[in-house]
């Protein structure tokens, strides 16, 4: 993972200098339909889902089955953004919480799960994780975005950073909200990764 920073750079850089302000999800999903090659997954899970240009992409995969997972209080704004997209019907949707709830029982495994943003926001990371896994067919993929480790010393380590009681100031200058409250290392998270079962992580 380091490696691949590393080898990155000058990409990045280049893209910085050209002025590329494309959201850094497009990146993912580049590097994921480069990874599949001329697979294409049937099952994909999406874990909230946003605004829908995510979901647009996935469907481009031309999957059998399109899965969402949201949690209820987002079903209003989730829905007609996906209408608003013409894409509604071409997902399915599970409302609630998938740490606790097992409203995809039924649907498992899946080929692919599309999950960005959402790590972070729960404290029981590992376990989340390692629940993926279990739900991630054989030779599936994984895409998983999260916030990671803000001080410089500790962004490399293999370590889990815990903000409580955040003075407001240090929260705007760190990027840091009320509800984050454990920021892995980038490393923490391939470890995470690696412990649950993936491979080539």
């Amino acid at each position: 993972m380091l490696l691949y920073r590393a080898l990155n750079l000058p990409n990045r850089v280049l893209r910085r200098l050209r002025g590329d302000t494309r959201d850094y999800r497009l990146y993912l999903f580049e590097h994921l339909v480069e990874t599949l090659g001329d697979k294409r997954p049937a099952n994909i899970l999406e874990i909230g889902p946003r605004d829908g240009v995510d979901t647009e992409r996935l469907l481009s995969l031309k999957p059998e089955r399109m899965v969402q997972a949201e949690l209820p209080h987002a079903r209003e704004t989730l829905e007609a953004d996906l209408a608003g997209r013409g894409i509604l019907d071409q997902v399915e949707i599970r409302y609630g919480n998938i740490m606790y709830d097992r409203a995809l029982d039924d649907l498992l495994p899946f080929d692919l799960i599309w999950c960005t943003g959402v790590l972070y926001h729960n404290p029981e990371q590992l376990r989340m994780i390692a629940r993926l896994f279990d739900w991630t067919a054989a030779g599936g993929h994984l895409v998983l975005e999260t916030a990671t480790a803000r001080r410089f010393p500790t962004r490399d380590l293999p370590c889990v950073e815990i903000w409580h009681g955040v003075p407001r100031e240090d929260m705007h200058k760190l990027h840091l909200a009320g509800h984050i409250t454990h920021l892995p290392s980038r490393s923490a998270v391939a470890a995470w990764c690696a412990m649950a079962g993936y491979s080539d992580v």
